[in-house]
């Protein structure tokens, strides 16, 4: 048979074709629509929210840096400037805090300086206001309306003067400050910024680890374990320092990794959408293709028209989905992200969410995915002959006669098992779009401000006693009396109510366990060493005070389950065992597991209680005074036995419901018409939550996003291997419908094949798609939250799987039937 290059007359049948098979073209178009515009904006969409990410890491530490020193040497601040690898650093020093104003005894706000580095350049990016310069001299301050507050002294601006009693390392004092800027934006508000004169009048040292904070931003940004490691042994610590690197350095790889797995997989979604609706639209038309051969048509004829058809629809397709993508990209992000109140100078980079390598990128992925999609069905339309395609029936092979049981769902699982690779393409398709909505809704739930949000004993408002912390012990009140707190019961939607009470203890010298603790207190957190006070300490324990703290029996089962090694609740309660705070020391919980500690009540070296250590917490949540010595927990009627006057240091409430704002807003009107209003303070989870989800910004709406165009393209999936399962059945179909099945039971096994594919498809999501969340879930947690499955999503995805098995087999078989009589089907007319 002669070649007819006739390339023009091909080009027209294919375009030809294509109108003539409207539906099909359409449908076609839009599944190649879809996959570019999805593999695009899941490219563009998880680059912004990666971006958004490090963004709210940014906000939330306060300043732009990949980790911070406690402590620096002027040896290791050489080392750092003059690494190539180190592009900023920048400087502060913790130096004191504000002991009182004339409107308030118990403001709660420290005073640091930061040196340029820090100031002027890594706080850039979280300031959002800022009035005034930075202090130059002793005695000015820079503020934020927040520390103001806190003061008494909300009303004052820039210029005003503010006197205040303060503490230094050198001692307390009092003096007038004039207030030389005032700024806004995130990160730490409750402290004054003061000069360099005042830092180094301070006592403070930059290499003290409890004073110096060095800020370190890298050039790379992606860093894994062993390089950050390698840099700290670099550094060459010492006892009392450490370096921490932030959440962004530390886990980008974890999190890229995950991002790429994520978009792998949604490009095995599109791959399968576009390869199943294309078989549909060739494996339908085998017939057709080998007929043209009758009359005269070749095998690369066919080939290239089929081609023709392909690149029109691959070029439209892709180039209408890439101009969706680019409009979300360039229009939607935007405003998302100016929405959430950044300075456009700072987000001039985050804006760019659009790259060119996105697009290049889109385009290659989708046409090689039409080409290798095509290339199965062109193959084998092109290779039948005339006269094989005129018995061309695409129904496959019968199922087996002469089984016992229910004949419809024998039909069903016979049809659901004979095609067994196109029973697992199906199962696949549908398990991979579940088991990436899995994923995506575990993570976005482990990263909401609820989830997010913690305290000890997960309560909803704590209050603190600000005067219990008092150096001066006449200046300490016990607030949180027992008026106040019947006060706090009896409000309407409080559960729960758990007071924490002190008294201030001694802990004398005794050469075991007091002398190895001091030892190693001194070398962890002091600047001089032990030896110089060993004596002191000897001979004068009263001036080395600690804190005995009471808590009831429900926080000693709370903080019993975190302990390494629990304590008896008898024994804990009777005062027979204590558990001690570690206090960052470095010590194994064996080595202190078993020692004796005595303590004896402050200001009456008589009255002595001795405890076995039986339990180590590091949680500073059970910390009051900071002393040398180490702070004893245990219950509240041995603290209360044994101390006559006790102070209520907090007090936990757990509300009826939880995040309730009508509550808090009735315990917050209650603390402030106290007579002692300015001297509490309070942590509010609903304030935190809050706060996390400003931080956040739209990133759970990105993220909702993702997953809700996933849900899409699996439902499509479904849908398009279905209807092609049921139009290479239609002869079939019809046949049976011809020998007395019923349209009832026509549906009824439909019915059941479809939900014997949603069934399959979640035994993969839950087995293998189980396996895989928790894998790319741990890969990207870098809050430590602990894994779990939100139910309601889940559930929500289980009943509209279940609905979609149910209802395409339903439409599908209407729409098909509806396509010809009995007899035109069975003739394969349609």
């Amino acid at each position: 048979m002669l070649k007819n290059p006739n390339y023009k007359v091909i080009r027209r049948m294919a375009w030809r074709n294509l109108k003539a098979n409207g539906r099909k073209t359409i449908t076609l178009f839009l599944a190649v629509l879809l996959s570019s515009f999805l593999i695009f904006t899941i490219f563009t969409v998880g680059n912004s929210y990666f971006k958004l990410q490090k963004l709210q890491n940014i906000r939330m530490s306060g300043a732009d840096f990949d980790a911070i020193m406690y402590g620096v040497t002027e040896e290791q601040r050489q080392i750092c400037e003059n690494a190539p690898e180190i592009i900023l650093t920048g400087t502060i020093g913790i130096c004191g805090w504000v002991e009182k104003t004339e409107k308030d005894s118990t403001p709660n706000v420290g005073l640091v300086w930061a040196d340029d580095g820090y100031w002027t350049q890594m706080m850039e990016s979280v300031r959002e206001k800022l009035e005034g310069k930075y202090p130059k001299a002793f005695n000015e301050i820079m503020v934020t309306k927040e520390a103001l507050k806190e003061c008494g002294y909300e009303d004052l601006t820039v210029g005003d003067t503010l006197t205040m009693s303060y503490g230094t390392y050198s001692g307390t004092a009092t003096g007038s400050f004039r207030i030389s800027g005032i700024w806004d934006g995130y990160g730490p508000k409750k402290q004054f910024y003061v000069s360099k004169e005042f830092y180094d009048q301070s006592g403070w040292q930059l290499s003290q680890s409890a004073s110096g904070r060095y800020f370190i931003d890298f050039k790379q940004k992606l860093m894994t374990q062993k390089e950050q490691k390698a840099f700290i042994e670099r550094m060459n610590l010492g006892k009392q320092q450490s370096l921490f690197f932030t959440e962004d350095p530390g886990t980008s790889l974890q999190i890229l990794a995950g991002l790429l797995g994520l978009s792998a997989v949604t490009c095995l979604c599109a791959y399968l959408l576009i390869y199943n609706i294309m078989h549909l639209s060739v494996a339908g038309k085998v017939r057709y293709y080998g007929l043209l051969q009758t009359i005269g048509m070749t095998e690369t004829q066919i080939k290239r028209m089929m081609k023709e058809q392909m690149l029109l629809l691959g070029l439209a397709g892709t180039g209408t989905g890439c101009l969706l993508g680019v409009l979300v990209s360039f229009f939607l992000i935007p405003v998302v992200i100016k929405s959430l109140g950044i300075k456009s100078s700072y987000v001039g980079s985050v804006m760019i969410c659009f790259h060119p390598v996105i697009l290049i990128a889109t385009v290659l992925l989708v046409g090689t995915t039409i080409f290798l999609a095509a290339r199965k069905p062109v193959k084998m339309a092109a290779n039948i002959s005339p006269m094989e395609a005129l018995g061309y029936r695409a129904a496959g092979k019968g199922g087996k006669a002469g089984r016992k049981g229910n004949i419809i769902r024998r039909l069903s699982w016979g049809q659901f098992t004979k095609d067994k690779k196109r029973t697992t393409v199906v199962i696949l398709s549908l398990a991979t779009s579940l088991s990436v909505y899995l994923c995506i809704t575990t993570m976005l739930d482990s990263q909401a401000a609820r989830t997010i949000v913690s305290n000890s004993m997960d309560t909803d408002l704590l209050i603190k006693n600000d005067t219990a912390l008092k150096e001066n012990v006449a200046e300490r009140k016990n607030i949180l009396d027992e008026s106040l707190i019947k006060s706090i019961r009896e409000t309407d939607g409080v559960s729960k109510v758990h007071s924490m009470i002190f008294t201030e203890i001694t802990v004398p010298w005794e050469p075991d366990f007091a002398e190895m603790w001091m030892e190693e207190f001194y070398a962890k957190w002091m600047s001089i060493p032990y030896s110089k006070e060993k004596e002191e300490y000897q001979n004068h324990p009263e001036k080395f005070k600690s804190s005995l703290i009471g808590i009831g029996e429900a926080e000693f089962d709370y903080l019993n389950k975190s302990l390494e090694h629990p304590v008896k609740k008898e024994e804990f309660l009777s005062g027979k065992v204590c558990i001690i705070y570690r206090n960052g020391l470095d010590f194994t919980d064996a080595e202190l597991t078993g020692k004796k500690v005595t303590c004896t009540l402050y200001g009456d070296q008589q009255m002595t209680k001795t405890f076995t250590i039986k339990g180590i917490t590091d949680e500073s949540y059970y910390m009051a005074i900071l002393g040398y010595p180490p702070t004893i927990i245990t219950s509240d009627r041995v603290v209360r036995s044994f101390a006559d006057q006790c102070i209520t240091l907090k007090t936990s409430i757990k509300y009826q419901k939880e995040y309730d704002r009508n509550t808090e807003k009735k315990l917050l009107a209650l603390l402030q018409e106290d007579e002692n209003a300015n001297d509490f303070s309070w942590e509010s989870k609903i304030e935190e939550a809050d706060e996390i989800r400003k931080a956040q910004g739209s990133m759970p709406q990105l993220g909702m996003g993702i997953v809700l165009i996933l849900a899409l393209i699996g439902i499509m999936n479904y849908m398009n291997n279905f209807v092609a399962n049921v139009q290479n059945r239609m002869i079939y179909l019809s046949v049976m419908e011809s020998i007395g099945m019923t349209p009832k039971q026509l549906l009824g096994m439909l019915i059941r094949e479809g939900l014997f594919y949603v069934c399959g498809a979640w035994a993969v999501t839950l087995t293998a798609g189980m396996g895989v969340t928790y894998f790319l879930y741990q890969s990207m947690n870098y809050r430590g939250v602990a894994f779990s499955i939100p139910l309601m999503p889940i559930l929500l995805a289980v009943l509209v799987s279940f609905l979609t098995g149910v209802s395409v087999p339903v439409f599908t078989w209407m729409v098909l039937e509806k396509s010809g009589t009995v007899v035109e089907r069975i003739r394969g007319i349609i």
